[in-house]
């Protein structure tokens, strides 16, 4: 082995030992790993790119402003990079807050391309970095739209701004002294003109995460449980098993047809060799034509399950111990699924209608497309991630094709993705059809898994998502619930009635329920436990609110949930002997329905006169309601009679109101 090179002395070492993973508040060991990973990119320069010392140099000077930024304003991961990050670091926070010129800044984008070539092959990429081919792709694409950004001064941030326009007016900004006199000069111009100075970008604060509902987090046991039941584990763990000491690849790296043969039955993939369709065969010609196959295989040897080793593949010792900690393997499983590429891995890249870039997009933003289902804490049709990933699709590329024929090709990739996320155990499937041929299931809902929940909280926070978690209420008292979460919005409030019921039994879930709407006195809360008694189940609800109904207070809201439910037919919605609990019937059907569901609910009663009589009645019921739903059906009801009997029956109640 040759002479060490200066820079290289300790570099051997220290890396092995430095970690790369740093936590925002420990300067000293961001200190340490920057050092280490900069000594050791300027000697792979110098050998690899063939630039001498000073280039070398100058080529980890602007490396190190990515790592300063990666550690300082992103995750801290110095060695885990994907194009999220690439763009925001050149498209955000250089023109921000990185003070050089664009003529200067040119040498960025090559920098840290060669440093996201050093890391792949040094084999220092954390997990979850996207192959730096890709993000080398990415940086020459995004280059012109940078140095455009660096001179946009609309992007500036605060500091980058007054730095410019001290420059503008002839302060030589290396000289401290000078630049502060400036500075003095510029706080004491009036508002005004500071105003002109500054854009209005440097007054906007530091952008905020990207936010998410709170939701109801699993229990452990729950999580482990869920990782256990992961398919591809199972796969993973056959497919070592089946490799064991070594099998031979064909000269092009793929299974053997003979392997492939006996994997698709023994991993159930759901695959058929030599496929039929009508009365034709089609010959199977390499394992590559089996897509299901191809991404198990691929996903093994990303996951460290498998590895190739002169023309054969073999199984790791970490396969091969698979079965010993399936719970540890899980997070790595996913990992290697992310790295690789969920959609990428299924795909031939040569074949007759590979669109790579749209591929890699969806790569890109696969765990996003799980928002929704995360945010539901629920089944979400499939078809609705197929949309949310379409609309990305078309605001990114343009196509020959119609909206509605791209819209068709990228649900079928959604399809695939999720298929993969199935596998991985982060998803489950529900009312998908099953297809004559292939194993394409169309159809049918998404909806995380426990340890999905987990794992998309994990990989959103450190794609900078704020994930805050529900349960400020799960050990309170239902009307403890509904009224502390009265002024969120809807997905904080559905989140912490999860958390709460999550804590509790259906039984006991229903029996508290049920006491808030007598304990709660405002009707749309005592509405909304009714609406959680519903999703709690019918079968368990209805006996509490058969006992609500007894109640003359809630009766009403009570007989309008055993209708809607099929436990009560709707003539039992009035009672001529106690017309009172009609108000809530009728405002109950008006906040369901609108306004107008108040017009056919009233014509149980019978025909205009009958109804009349009722209104006249009416004025003296004590619900809270009462005023609301006599205005309205004087402003709403088509029968002018009808309408004119329910304002005098308002009069009637205000004028009582007043006299007492």
């Amino acid at each position: 082995m040759g002479e060490l090179h200066p820079w290289e002395s300790c570099t051997r070492e220290k890396v092995g030992a430095v970690k790369l993973d740093i936590d925002h508040e420990d300067e000293d060991a961001f200190r340490e790993a920057r050092g280490v990973l900069l000594d050791r990119f300027a000697v792979w320069a110098s050998r690899a790119i063939g630039v001498g010392d000073d280039g070398a140099g100058e080529l980890a000077g602007d490396v190190g402003v990515a790592l300063d930024w990666k550690w300082s304003y992103a995750d801290g991961r110095l060695a885990t990079w994907v194009p999220d990050d690439v763009a925001e670091f050149l498209l955000e926070w250089c023109p921000r807050k990185l003070s050089v010129t664009q003529a200067a800044c040119i040498s960025i984008p090559p920098a840290l391309g060669a440093f996201l070539t050093f890391l792949d092959d040094e084999g220092l990429a954390g997990v979850g970095s996207s192959p730096s081919a890709e993000l080398v792709d990415l940086l020459a694409t995004l280059t012109d739209e940078f140095v455009a950004a660096m001179g946009d001064r609309s992007k500036f941030g605060m500091a980058k701004s007054l730095f410019a326009a001290a420059v503008d007016e002839g302060v030589d900004a290396s000289d401290p002294a000078e630049l502060m006199e400036w500075m003095n000069g510029f706080n004491d111009k009036p508002d005004e003109e500071r105003f002109r100075i500054l854009p209005d970008s440097a007054f906007s604060g530091p952008a905020r995460r990207p936010g998410l509902p709170p939701i109801p987090l699993p229990g452990d046991d729950e999580v482990a449980a869920s990782k256990v039941a992961a398919p591809i584990l199972r796969m993973f763990e056959d497919l070592a098993g089946f490799v064991g000491s070594g099998r031979k690849l064909t000269q092009t790296g793929n299974l053997t047809l003979a392997d492939a043969r006996v994997l698709v039955d023994l991993l159930g993939t759901g695959e058929a060799m030599d496929e039929t369709v009508g009365d034709r065969t089609f010959k199977t010609k390499s394992a590559a034509e089996l897509p299901g196959l191809t991404l198990v295989f691929a996903w093994a040897k990303k996951a460290g399950i498998l590895r190739i080793v002169h023309g054969k593949v073999v199984a790791t010792k970490r396969g091969l111990a698979l079965g010993r900690d399936p719970v540890g393997s899980f997070d790595r499983a996913v990992d290697g699924l992310l790295a690789l590429g969920p959609l990428q891995a299924q795909r031939d890249p040569d074949g007759w209608f590979a669109w790579t870039e749209v591929n890699r997009l969806l790569d890109q933003m696969s765990v996003r497309l799980l928002i929704a289902p995360y945010a539901a804490h629920g089944p979400v049709p499939i078809e609705d991630i197929g949309a949310t990933a379409t609309n990305a699709v078309l605001d990114t590329f343009e196509f020959r094709l119609s909206d509605d024929q791209v819209e068709q090709i990228i649900l079928t990739d959604v399809v695939d993705i999720m298929y993969a996320f199935e596998l991985a155990g982060v998803v489950r499937r529900d009312g998908t059809e099953q297809p004559e041929v292939g194993r394409r299931r169309s159809g049918g809902t998404v909806e995380l898994t426990p340890a999905g929940v987990m794992t998309v909280r994990r990989i959103l926070g450190d794609a900078g998502y704020d994930t805050p978690v529900a349960g400020r209420f799960a050990d309170a008292t239902a009307a403890e619930l509904l009224l502390g979460t009265d002024k969120d919005d809807f997905q904080t409030v559905y989140g912490e009635i999860m958390a709460w019921r999550q804590r509790r039994q259906p039984e006991q879930a229903a029996s508290e329920m049920s006491d808030a709407v007598l304990e709660l006195d405002d009707p749309a809360l005592q509405n909304l436990a009714l609406a959680v008694l519903g999703e709690i189940g019918v079968d368990v609800a209805t006996p509490h609110v058969r006992r609500l109904a007894t109640e003359p207070t809630v009766r009403g809201f009570a007989l309008c949930w055993l209708v809607d439910h099929g436990q009560a037919a709707e003539v039992d919605l009035f009672d001529p002997s106690d017309p009172n609990p009609f108000v809530d019937v009728l405002a109950y059907r008006m906040a369901t329905a609108g306004p107008e569901g108040l017009v056919p609910t009233l014509e149980i009663v019978g025909d205009h006169g009958r109804q009349i009589a009722v209104i006249d009645r009416l004025w003296r019921a004590p619900s809270a309601a009462t005023d609301l739903v006599l205005t309205v059906i004087g402003q709403v009801h088509p029968s002018k009679v009808v309408a004119k009997a329910a304002r005098k029956a308002l009069f009637k109640r205000r004028s009582s109101s007043l006299g007492r």
